[in-house]
């Protein structure tokens, strides 16, 4: 009795099959980059001047034209701004304006800023803050017009 329980056993011990391990390795990946920041600019009135000023090289009084900065998170360490729009016909410094009038616009930092595309740079300031222009019109040709000026300028923004 017991020889055929050894050999059932035995028998049992045979088919059963081999246990086999094997080991997986695998790598997480991920990139964390920096927040995001907030940047506004609103239109900026130059002014209402007569043309008859316009003799020589005349040019209006400068006025603010305010960058905001707000939420910018604090893993943002350069803001580059490029600044682009279109020329004067006769002074391809100055923005478009009305004939013989550009539109001077400068930066602290870099001080002309041309229509073909500058780049300013600037550290961030992650508490909010302002980056100021400052634009005025500028007498570009000997011979003026009067008119309105709706000058579109661009500001393209990128940090980190």
């Amino acid at each position: 009795m017991y020889r055929i329980r050894i050999v059932i056993s035995l028998g049992l011990l045979f088919c059963i099959p081999a246990i086999q391990a094997q080991t997986l390795n695998f790598n997480l990946t991920g990139t964390i980059t920096p927040g995001v920041c907030q940047f506004t600019v609103a239109d900026v009135d130059l002014g209402t001047y007569s043309a008859a000023l316009f003799t020589g090289s005349y040019s209006t009084t400068a006025v603010d034209v305010p960058v905001t900065i707000q939420r910018c998170d604090p893993l943002v360490t350069a803001v580059r701004m490029d600044v682009s729009g279109e020329a004067d016909a006769a002074d391809s410094n100055l923005f478009k304006g009305v004939a013989g009038i550009g539109i001077d616009l400068r930066s602290a930092l870099n001080g002309v800023i041309r229509p073909a595309g500058t780049r300013v740079n600037y550290n961030p300031n992650t508490g909010g803050g302002t980056y100021t222009f400052k634009a005025k019109f500028k007498q570009s040709a000997a011979t003026v017009a009067a008119g309105t000026v709706k000058a579109p300028i661009t500001i393209t923004v990128t940090y980190n």
